[in-house]
């Protein structure tokens, strides 16, 4: 193949993921703002202001304040109100007092689509640099095809952002290390700082690196303490500290700039911080506490929220995982299996298949590889943070682990090395299973954050495996109300936290679709009388609500319907609502 027909297969590719992701988010109905997403767009307000600090002051909850969320703010602004008005459902009040259509929102997730279809390009680069053309282009079918990666391709949120940086860091450290030069030296600089403003977890890349340049150099520097080249090995002291150095600099001035320099210098002993870590290490040393930190106020409070988070799921629901929540004794906990379970299930088989074939010819030729070389800028990140988030107790969907998914498709598609050698039966095989990957694909669209592969049988059972983000993440709302709309005889029900007591309610004709609160009529329960009701997936297994308010249909009823996967409808009688008021009295 000639560098053109190449270049237009990766055009192709990219143009038919814009166009799964575009289309997933409107047809045949338009996908609600998720949970998330106007935090995060305020998070960027708040960055463009100037004065994140200020936001972050207002609430131990908006401390999560991250540079690159000002890009969807940034990529919505010039977008004409007639524009945003026709896909405008709601208005947010946010930090400032000022109002702010949903619409802004929407237009916003372009800049996640732009930095997906970006991170798609290095995927395919990274993936042809080492095994070959032919292994590019599967790495970035495996990439554009995949559910999870489109769900969060389409969404104002960190997640496809840390993924990106996180793999493109690591890529220009590879590159740096195994060939060197000035140019990959400051990409490599640049990137690992860039992805500290993408994601505050991203600061475990400092970890990351260590191992990595270790594992690289160990057997030369080994070679040197045997053969007591003193010199070399002082000279290479030198060389590692100067570029740590470089690397430390860089990083500490692009956190300033993008935070604009707000409350840089703060000391230590100043802050308020809400981790046992931080505040143990605030605590230990009256010399640290008078430090000046050569970071703005907002970062060093971000760098807390995410520790705080981790250590007692702050801000988030219970985990859930195959019928059991995450709590003992009143506390939030964790599941060491959740992530596991979650790729298991969640993952294409296909992409699954691929990889432990890759994983297995890895295995086979152990010995011909050049693992400190190469394999191993794939596999420590991904283990890496596999198992740091396994230990998290804050694990409310795959998308906390989306970053290893770009390093494991650049590894499966280590089985094609050698393409044009392979044996035909091979080939076949390979193709039918891209093919398969395809059909897996389409078959949940537009529906891609409910994702699961055919290991679940029964679709509308989702929510006997996974929750919360992986599942129901307030995307269909909108799919409910035309479902209630065309369904007449058919009732939504909630359980109101505040009212402490089920709600019922009924779609409305013929309202105006832009006004959200007029949708939905609420019924007095005594003019139920049975029949289809909807139940909000989140709301059915506890993740949002006491998990007996609805244990009765839970343990006695099956969905016969669902809405978008992440409403369960069931066929009921009369004579059950006493039976959910009962849960509710409980």
């Amino acid at each position: 193949m000639n560098q053109y027909k190449h270049t237009f297969i990766v055009g192709f590719l990219c143009f038919c993921f814009l166009i799964l992701t575009i289309t997933s988010s409107f047809f045949p109905l338009k996908k609600s703002i998720t949970y998330d997403e106007p935090d995060h767009y305020a998070s960027g307000l708040a960055i463009l202001s100037g004065k994140p600090s200020e936001r972050a002051a207002t609430d131990v909850n908006r401390r999560n304040n991250i540079p690159v969320s000002a890009l969807n703010v940034l990529i919505s602004k010039p977008f004409p109100e007639h524009i945003i008005s026709k896909l405008t459902e709601n208005t947010w009040t946010f930090y400032d007092g000022q109002h702010h259509p949903d619409g802004r929102i929407y237009c916003g997730r372009i800049a996640t689509i732009c930095g997906s279809l970006i991170l798609a390009i290095y995927v395919f680069c990274w993936a042809r640099q080492l095994y070959g053309i032919y292994a590019g282009f599967l790495a970035l079918s495996l990439y554009i095809l995949d559910p999870n990666i489109i769900a969060h391709s389409r969404l104002v949120t960190q997640d496809i952002f840390s993924a990106c940086s996180v793999f493109i860091a690591i890529y220009y450290l590879w590159n740096f290390l195994k060939f060197g030069g000035r140019k990959n030296a400051v990409l490599s600089m640049i990137t690992f700082a860039l992805a500290q403003i993408t994601r505050y977890g991203s600061i475990y890349l400092i970890p990351i690196y260590s191992i990595l340049v270790i594992g690289f150099y160990g057997s030369t520097l080994v070679k040197l303490i045997q053969t007591k080249q003193f010199k070399l090995i002082l000279f290479s002291i030198k060389n590692f500290l100067y570029y740590t150095a470089l690397f430390f600099l860089t990083t500490i001035l692009i956190i300033n700039i993008s935070f604009s320099f707000d409350q840089t210098f703060t000391k230590f002993g100043d802050y308020k911080f809400e981790s046992q870590f931080l505040n143990s290490l605030q605590s230990s040393s009256a010399i640290l506490r008078q430090i000046p930190v050569p970071v703005p106020s907002a970062y060093m409070q971000g760098i807390d929220f995410g520790k705080y988070k981790h250590e007692i799921a702050f801000g988030s629901g219970a985990s859930y995982l195959m019928g059991r929540l995450g709590i003992e004794n009143g506390r939030l906990t964790g599941f060491k299996e959740y992530y596991l379970i979650a790729f298991l299930y969640k993952v294409p088989i296909a992409t699954q298949l691929l990889l432990l074939m890759a994983i297995i010819s890895l295995i086979k030729y152990r010995n011909y590889i050049k693992f400190w070389q190469n394999e191993a800028f794939l596999i420590i990140p991904s283990l890496f943070f596999l198992i740091v988030f396994s230990l998290s107790i804050a694990q409310l969907g795959i998308r906390y682990i989306l970053m290893i998914f770009p390093f494991l498709f650049v590894l499966s598609s280590r089985v094609i090395l050698g393409w044009t050698a392979l044996k035909n039966k091979y080939r076949i095989f390979i193709i039918s299973l891209v093919a398969y990957l395809l059909i897996s694909n389409l078959s949940y669209f537009p529906h891609y954050i409910s994702y699961f592969n055919e290991l679940l049988f029964d679709r509308k059972m989702g929510y006997t495996i996974l929750a919360d983000s992986n599942l129901d993440w307030g995307q269909n709302w909108i799919y409910l109300e035309k479902y209630l709309e065309k369904n007449p005889d058919a009732t939504y029900i909630r359980y109101s936290r505040k009212e402490k007591k089920l709600e019922f309610l009924k779609g409305r004709q013929g309202v105006d679709p832009r006004k959200f609160k007029d949708r939905l009529l609420t019924i007095d329960s005594k003019n139920f009388k049975g029949g289809l009701v909807a139940i909000q997936a989140n709301q059915l297994v506890g993740v949002i609500n006491d998990p007996k308010i609805f244990q009765w249909l839970r343990e006695n009823k099956k969905p016969v319907d669902h809405i978008g996967y992440s409403f369960l409808v069931f066929n009921t009688d009369p004579q059950d609502l006493k039976m959910l008021e009962e849960s509710v009295l409980e």
